[in-house]
C-alpha cells in the first residue's frame, strides 16, 4: 500500500488570473466566512464582495449586520434589506430622517412593510432612532411584529401610538430614548415582552404619571427630560410608580435633579440597589415610608433587601443620611456625592441612642464620598462612619484639587483613623471624577455587575 501524503494548500486564482498562494482564509467553509463577515461594519462587509469570485456570495448570504446612520440614504438601506439573502442578525439605524419602506400596504392603504417576517425571524438586536428634527414621526407597526429571536431593542426620537401591538417573546433589554408615548403604550409594550429583564426610560414624555408592572423586570433606569422645549406641548413625567415588580432588583433614577418629582414603590420585594436619589425627587414613597426633599417624615416601613444606596448632590447632613440607614437596616454600601458648590448642613438632632445600630454594627461595609474637600461638616460626616461602622472594609474619598504632605497629615488626624471601629477598614483617597456613575446603559442593562456603582474615581493618591 502506498504511503498517504498531504496535499499542498489549494491555489486559487484571482480575477487577475494569478495564483493566490497566500489566500488560506478562502479555504474556510462558507459558514465560517459568513460569521466573520457578519461581524464587520456594513460598508466593510459589502466591500468583501470585491475580493474575488469566491467572496461574492458570502456577504449576501451571511447574517446581516446593518449599521446605518444619516450617511446612508433611504434608497441604499432599502436596497440592502431587499437584496440581502441571508438572515438579519443586527439592524441599527440611527439619525435617519425617514425609515425605508418596501411599499407593502396594510388594509387601510398605509405603507407598513419595510421589515418583513423574514427580516424579523432571526433578528437579535434592533435599534431605530430618528433624526432630531423627526422626533414626532411614528415607527412603522411592522417593527413590532413577531420577532422570536430579538434580545435587545432601542427606539428613539419618535412617537409610539397608544394601540401598539408588540410581540417580542424573548426580548431581554429595552431602551426608549426621547420617545413620546402614553401609559397605554408602555403597558402594551411590557405585556408584549414577557421575558424583559431591563428597561431604560431615557428623557421620554407624554404622560405625567408613569406606572410600571412587570413579573420579569430586574432593572429599571430612568432619566427625566432635560430640555422641556425638546417636545413642545408634551407633558413631562412627574411621577413614577412601581406598582407590581416582584423580581425588581435595581431602581435607578439616573438624573434625579430633573425628576421625577415623585417616586412611589408599592411592591418590589427583591429591591437591592436604589439610586441616585437627590433633591430633585421631592417625594419618595417606599410603601408606607415617606421622604420629602431627602428628609424622612415617616419611617414605618423597613426595606431589608436593599444593599446599595446612592445619594446624589447631597448636602442635607448626617442625620438625613442616618434616616436612610434606618429605612435600609441591611445596607452594605453607601455612595454619597456631595455638592461641589455647597457646604454640608450637618446640624445634629439625634443622640447616640437613635443611631441605626443594626446597619452600623452588622452590615455597612463600604462608604464612598465622591466629592470631598476635607473641611468643616464634611469631616464630621466622614469621621462618624470611621468611628461607628464596626464591619467597615473600605472608605473612599474623591478629592478635589491637589494637596501637599501637610494637608495629608492634617486630614489623617481629623478623621481619627487610628480610632476606627473596624480595624480592617481601609481609607482610600482618590482623585475626583465627574465621569463616575455616568454610563446609564451599563448601569441599567449590565446585570452581571453585582454593584454597578462600584467603580474607581480615576487614579488613587494614597491608601491609609
Amino acid at each position: 500500500m502506498g504511503t498517504a501524503t498531504s496535499s499542498p494548500p489549494s491555489k486559487r486564482r484571482t480575477d487577475g488570473g494569478e495564483d493566490d498562494r497566500a489566500d488560506f482564509i478562502s479555504d474556510l467553509p462558507d459558514e465560517v466566512l459568513g460569521t466573520i463577515v457578519s461581524l464587520l461594519p456594513t460598508k466593510n462587509g459589502c466591500r468583501t464582495q470585491a475580493l474575488s469570485r469566491r467572496w461574492r456570495p458570502i456577504w449576501l448570504s451571511a447574517p446581516l449586520n446593518l449599521e446605518a446612520d444619516r450617511g446612508f440614504s433611504e434608497q441604499v438601506i432599502s436596497k440592502i434589506l431587499s437584496g440581502h439573502l441571508g438572515p438579519a442578525r443586527r439592524i441599527l439605524l440611527t439619525r435617519i430622517r425617514r425609515f425605508p419602506c418596501r411599499h407593502q400596504t396594510d388594509d387601510d392603504g398605509r405603507s407598513n412593510g419595510w421589515l418583513t417576517p423574514r427580516d424579523l425571524a432571526n433578528l437579535q438586536e434592533l435599534e431605530l432612532v430618528h433624526r432630531f428634527d423627526c422626533r414626532r414621526n411614528s415607527l412603522p407597526p411592522s417593527v413590532f411584529r413577531l420577532a422570536p429571536a430579538l434580545r435587545v431593542a432601542r427606539f428613539g426620537l419618535c412617537h409610539l401610538p397608544p394601540n401598539l401591538a408588540v410581540d417580542f417573546p424573548h426580548l431581554k433589554q429595552l431602551t426608549l430614548h426621547m420617545v413620546t408615548f402614553t401609559q397605554e403604550t408602555l403597558t402594551g409594550m411590557l405585556y408584549g415582552c414577557p421575558a424583559l429583564e431591563s428597561l431604560l426610560l431615557d428623557q421620554n414624555a407624554g404622560v405625567p404619571r408613569l406606572c410600571i408592572s412587570s413579573p420579569t423586570l430586574r432593572s429599571i433606569g430612568f432619566c427625566a427630560l432635560w430640555y422641556k422645549e425638546v417636545v413642545a406641548g408634551v407633558v413631562n413625567v412627574q411621577e413614577m410608580v412601581i406598582e407590581d415588580a416582584p423580581c425588581l432588583e435595581r431602581l435607578l433614577p439616573l438624573n434625579p435633579d430633573y425628576g421625577p418629582a415623585t417616586i412611589r414603590v408599592i411592591w418590589a420585594p427583591k429591591l437591592k440597589i436604589l439610586g441616585s436619589l437627590s433633591k430633585g425627587t421631592l417625594q419618595l414613597h417606599l410603601r408606607t415610608t415617606v421622604f420629602q426633599k431627602m428628609t424622612a417624615v415617616s419611617l414605618t416601613t423597613r426595606m431589608r433587601t436593599v444593599k446599595v444606596l446612592v445619594l446624589d448632590d447631597f448636602s442635607h447632613g448626617l442625620d438625613q443620611a442616618l434616616d436612610f440607614l434606618k429605612c435600609f437596616p441591611c445596607l452594605e454600601r453607601l455612595y454619597v456625592t456631595l455638592e461641589i458648590w455647597r457646604k454640608m448642613d450637618n446640624v445634629r438632632k439625634y443622640g447616640s441612642q437613635d443611631y441605626p445600630t443594626e446597619c452600623l454594627d452588622l452590615h455597612l461595609k463600604k462608604v464612598a464620598l465622591k466629592v470631598y474637600y476635607g473641611e468643616g461638616p464634611e469631616v464630621d460626616f466622614a469621621r462618624f462612619f470611621i468611628l461607628n461602622a464596626k464591619v467597615l472594609e473600605k472608605m473612599e474619598f474623591g478629592l478635589v484639587g491637589g494637596h501637599d504632605d501637610k494637608w495629608w497629615d492634617n486630614k489623617y488626624r481629623q478623621l481619627q483613623v487610628e480610632y476606627r471601629a473596624s480595624r480592617n477598614a481601609r481609607i482610600e483617597f482618590k482623585r475626583f471624577s465627574t465621569d463616575a456613575f455616568q454610563d446609564n446603559k451599563k448601569l441599567t442593562h449590565d446585570l452581571s455587575l453585582a454593584d454597578p456603582f462600584d467603580i474607581s474615581f480615576l487614579d488613587g493618591y494614597v491608601t491609609i
